[in-house]
């Protein structure tokens, strides 16, 4: 070590995920030597994944993108300084914001960009001040009704829902906390969620696991119900039926507190243990004991995960989730404790009462494809936010008229990889005026791309725990300052609108705060504007060497106000529908059975994040593709053997995968992760078992898109296997 070389250890957080695990970085003259678990940290008690430990190698990846790119017309890109493509970006923008419109420029803000704190509040302050509707995050791709049509239709409880440290029971529908790592409060933690569950199970909660397969909480749960896939609405609505008709609800809490109860008992009186037994594929008694062990609590929520919120039926799914934890009143009462209101936002009262549903957060600028889709409102860290359901952009880039998307800003996400309807994203976004990508790595997408600008990894940036402020059941919080400095000409998301918004003359607000439109800010002056007025100071924060638990005054529940004390709807305008549409599709599905025998079903893999993952050598070396998980029985019957390649087709098309024989998977069912391969020009096809493969190509996003969001189904496909024969 030189005289002038310095070493010295760090304390961050990784943001490979959501998961905001604590790392502690060994730095040598700007550079990471080396990375380590947080073991101070007592909230996580040391816990990190395999995917944020090799965030060394991201950061030193040889191919990573450390200066502009600039499109050449024979489709290369050539490297240009960042100044210089924001110039000719915001001029190329003028031209088609004076041409086209405001609605005409839209902006794509996909998983990673959740990971940046400043993200999202400057990149909707720029659509604000442009004056354009179209906004998308990958929110709208697979759990819109959790974040906000679900509140938007029953109320929500201003107290809140019983977390996991608080309860004595969990049904967990659809959602692998130990693989994905992320989880809303009342499901097993993201934070450190293996111990989170050892300790869980030692005092005694019990787990009621809807899943279909034998998933890594499935197998640790007190009742496994393997459902059909697709079946879960029909499940749920069967959970509810049992309790309502057994009396074992909490009748004085749905007296005081719920509208349309014997509305919703009448519509769900067919789902009988009978009936849902033949539907689900599930032991009848099985279903009857799930149904008692929940109700018998007496505290502990329904939540449910990404896979069956991408099937059929999200909103009812996410509603009849909602109504179990109504029924059985499962909320925080007068006098108890709120385990963690959130460290980042403004006090609040927190009265023991139901917020009445809130239809106004399902209005405003409608999709062009259908009045019955548009703008929807979407809770976030900063707040109620109103966005565009992205599940559609592709058409509304496609579709010619007034509206019609010119210009796509795609920061910390892969639209060609992740959007619905694979074959039509790749037409729309070949079909743009302009694509701008931000990206740290040549995507999928960004080889289609106009301009790519380098972006800052995680390790490169002040950040702060936004995004998961209320998901903590403690009062904790993390600032994170800059580990190294960026080398090369790459910068954030949030300054990528800043820059623009400056070149195009806008003034930008955060939480009616204006920016420095002239001077850059500094991103803790975001963050400050952000967090205004906030339980614990920001400052308070930032001078604290690692994450912790804050010596914030606890929040009581308060009595509820009867002068604003509302109702939760059990019954709103379109559920009965959606209720007999699921017995209707039960018709339709036997028919289809025959040429689409199997279902695929979505699923997380341990060493990927999204598309994130298989670029890296140590993560690569788990597994180069996505395969198709298949039950060995099905398999001998298919005559194919572990390993070999399979065709997938459904209705829609049809895709190269790699077989892969796993006894916890139902028969008839195929599990496969998303957002892999490449585009669907068939130019990856050979490649499957280096690249794998990509099933958005098996699904059209207008077939059964769901009311509000638009939302396109992406679970329980139906498809057929044929043997492939490999060159």
């Amino acid at each position: 070590m030189t005289e002038k070389s310095v070493e010295k250890k760090v304390k961050t957080y990784c943001r490979f995920c959501h998961a905001t695990c604590p790392m502690e970085v060994t730095v040598r003259d700007n550079r990471v030597i080396a990375l380590a678990p947080d073991t101070n940290n007592t909230l996580f008690g040391g816990y990190t994944c395999l995917k944020g430990r090799q965030m060394p190698e991201q950061l030193y990846l040889p191919e990573r993108i450390q200066a502009s790119l600039k499109k050449n017309a024979d489709g290369s890109h050539s490297e240009i300084s960042s100044a210089q493509a924001l110039d000719e970006i915001a001029e190329k923008l003028r031209e088609i914001l004076q041409k086209y419109g405001p609605r005409s420029i839209a902006s794509y803000n996909g998983t990673v960009s959740f990971q940046n704190s400043a993200t999202h509040p400057v990149a909707k302050a720029w659509h604000t001040a442009l004056g354009s509707p179209s906004y998308y995050t990958s929110i709208t791709i697979d759990q819109p009704a959790k974040v906000g049509i679900g509140q938007a239709r029953m109320g929500f409880w201003a107290a809140g829902n019983h977390t996991w440290q608080d309860s004595n029971v969990a049904l967990i529908v659809g959602n692998n906390t130990l693989v994905s790592h992320f989880s809303i409060p009342g499901g097993i933690p993201s934070f450190s969620p293996s111990n989170a569950l050892r300790e869980g199970k030692k005092r005694g909660l019990k787990i009621i696991c809807v899943d279909p397969r034998r998933s890594e909480v499935a197998a640790r749960a007190d009742i496994h119900l393997q459902v059909k896939p697709g079946q879960d609405a029909v499940l749920l609505a069967g959970l509810a039926h049992i309790i309502l008709a057994e009396n074992l609800h909490d009748a004085e809490f749905c007296a005081e507190n719920i509208h349309n109860l014997d509305a919703l008992k009448a519509a769900i009186a067919g789902f009988t243990p009978d009936y849902v037994a033949a539907r689900t594929d599930i032991d009848k008694q099985d279903i009857i004991d799930a149904a008692r062990l929940f109700a018998a609590g007496p505290r502990g929520s329904a939540t449910t995960g990404t896979g069956p919120e991408m099937g059929p039926y999200p909103n009812l799914v996410q509603h009849l989730a909602q109504t179990l934890n109504a029924i059985c009143g499962r909320h925080y009462r007068a006098g108890e404790k709120v385990p963690n209101p959130g460290v980042l936002s403004p006090p609040t009262p927190r009265p023991a009462q139901a917020i009445p549903p809130q239809p106004e957060w399902l209005t405003g600028v409608r999709s062009r494809v259908s009045d019955d889709i548009g703008e929807v409102t979407v809770l976030t860290a900063n707040g109620p936010t109103k966005e565009m359901p992205t599940a559609v952009c592709a058409d509304e880039i496609l579709m010619e008229g007034d509206g019609q998307i010119r210009a796509l800003i795609c920061v910390g996400g892969n639209p060609l990889l992740a959007w619905p309807g694979q074959e039509k994203a790749f037409k729309a976004l070949k079909n743009l005026d302009l694509l701008i990508c931000l990206d740290y790595k040549m995507s999928a997408t960004a080889e289609l791309a106009d301009y790519v600008i380098g972006s800052k990894l995680c390790l490169e940036r002040d950040d702060l725990t936004v995004l998961t402020d209320i998901w903590y059941e403690q009062p904790y919080s993390h600032y994170t300052k800059t580990v190294v400095e960026a080398e090369g000409d790459v910068i954030e998301e949030w300054e990528l609108f800043w820059e623009l918004g400056k070149r195009l003359g806008l003034e930008l607000s955060i939480r009616e705060q204006p920016l420095d439109m002239v001077n850059k800010p500094k991103k803790y002056d975001i963050l400050e504007k952000m967090t205004k007025g906030s339980r614990v100071p920001l400052a308070e924060i930032y001078q604290r060497d690692g994450g912790g638990v804050f010596d914030a005054p606890d929040v009581i529940v308060q009595p509820a106000d009867p002068a604003t004390r509302g109702r939760l709807d059990l019954f709103p305008e379109g559920l009965a529908d959606e209720l007999q549409g699921t017995a209707r599709d039960a018709d339709a599905s036997l028919e289809q059975g025959r040429q689409y025998p199997f279902l695929l079903i979505s699923r997380r893999m341990k060493n990927t994040f999204n598309s994130t993952g298989p670029e890296l050598s140590f993560l690569a070396s788990k597994g180069t593709t996505n395969p198709a998980y298949i039950h060995p029985d099905d398999l001998e019957s298919l005559q194919v053997k572990d390993g070999e390649i399979v065709l997938l087709s459904s209705a829609h098309g049809e895709i190269p995968a790699v077989v892969q024989a796993s006894p916890d998977i139902k028969r008839g069912v195929v599990s496969m992760a998303h957002c892999w391969g490449a585009a669907p020009d068939g130019s990856g096809d050979d490649r499957v078992r280096e690249i794998g493969a990509n099933t958005n190509r098996l699904i059209n996003n207008l077939d059964r898109p769901e009311r509000y969001s638009g939302m396109a189904q992406q679970s329980a496909v139906p498809i057929a296997i044929r043997k492939a024969t490999e060159n």
